[in-house]
């Protein structure tokens, strides 16, 4: 009980040590500017004694480690001075200002009161990225949380060398969060092979001829090709359904008709040869991988007329078909 006895006194004689007046004195033409320079000189006085009495302490200071509270001395700008006295004198004889700023343990409440807010964003922003699913709202919460932790630390550490004897307690240390933030970003990177680029899995299905699936999926494979080319390498199309893949691309070809019309003759002469139409209806359905959920489904009929293949009246058919879709496909495809 007395070795706790004496280590809690030298606690508080290691904290209370810290209970002091800081100055920063600054020069100038002007009022303004005299005030100026003081305040980056406060900055610096604090920012020197945070590093002669926190870094000279190998044990644990107000609970935090000295790797902690060295991460925060750079933080520590005039932007984060509360409660600044200012004294200014002005030389007449050579129209000069000397302004000194003073920081003084009456003010530690303000650094407290400070410190706790942060605190409690930080909290709530982090409490907000555990419970959403979204990857763009869990970094931007983290964001949030990494930037008031740099403040966080900021007034922490001038409210602790005010005198200060309070403890501010994180259940999660700045790297955590840093580290968050890097697996998260890496995740929403991962969803294209390249940033910008929208990687898909298509799959095709439907009432196919024989041997004509090859140049419906071939045909639409080179539209997809066309819409990349045209807008900077922006689409993408991998043979696996791996993590890569954003958007699953469902092409249906619902249905697939070829007709014969007979020549005309008049007076035993050809008029109009005999001819075949091909009439088609296509549907492409693309969805979200990750949420499977759909972004868009559109529909086109195709006719194709040709009077001396079938193949070709079905070829041109599918050409027709795609190219009435190609205009809303790139909008959905390119981001």
């Amino acid at each position: 009980m007395k070795k706790i006895m004496i280590l809690f006194l030298g606690v508080l004689m290691t904290i209370s040590s810290f209970s002091k007046t800081l100055e920063g004195v600054g020069r100038g033409n002007s009022e303004v500017n005299a005030k100026k320079e003081a305040m980056a000189d406060l900055s610096n006085q604090i920012q020197v004694t945070i590093k002669s009495d926190f870094t000279s302490n190998k044990s644990l200071t107000n609970g935090q480690s000295n790797r902690e509270v060295s991460s925060g001395i750079s933080t520590i700008s005039e932007t984060n001075l509360l409660g600044v006295d200012f004294k200014v004198k002005k030389k007449w004889f050579r129209s000069k200002y000397t302004a000194t700023a003073t920081l003084d343990e009456a003010k530690m409440v303000l650094y407290e009161k400070k410190a706790n807010q942060l605190r409690g964003l930080i909290n709530n922003n982090y409490m907000q990225f555990s419970q959403t699913e979204d990857l763009n709202l869990k970094k931007n919460y983290l964001t949030s949380a990494l930037k008031s932790y740099d403040e966080f630390e900021s007034y922490r550490n001038v409210a602790i060398i005010l005198g200060s004897a309070k403890i501010y307690n994180l259940p999660y240390t700045k790297t955590q969060i840093r580290n968050d933030l890097e697996s998260i970003e890496k995740q929403i990177n991962s969803n294209s092979l390249y940033n910008g680029v929208n990687i898909l899995y298509v799959k095709s299905s439907g009432k196919f001829d024989k041997d004509s699936k090859e140049y419906f999926d071939n045909y639409f494979y080179s539209m997809l090709a066309s819409i990349s080319r045209e807008n900077d390498d922006k689409v993408a199309v991998t043979s696996n359904n791996d993590s890569s893949v954003n958007t699953l691309v469902k092409v249906v070809l619902n249905s697939n008709h070829t007709s014969i019309t007979p020549a005309v003759y008049y007076n035993k002469k050809m008029i109009t040869p005999e001819s075949f139409i091909t009439t088609l209806n296509i549907t492409v359905g693309l969805y979200n991988k990750k949420k499977v959920e759909n972004l868009l489904t559109i529909s086109a009929s195709g006719e194709g007329i040709d009077e001396n293949s079938k193949e070709i009246a079905y070829e041109k058919a599918v050409k027709n078909g795609f190219e009435q879709m190609k205009e809303k496909l790139k909008k959905s495809l390119i981001k």
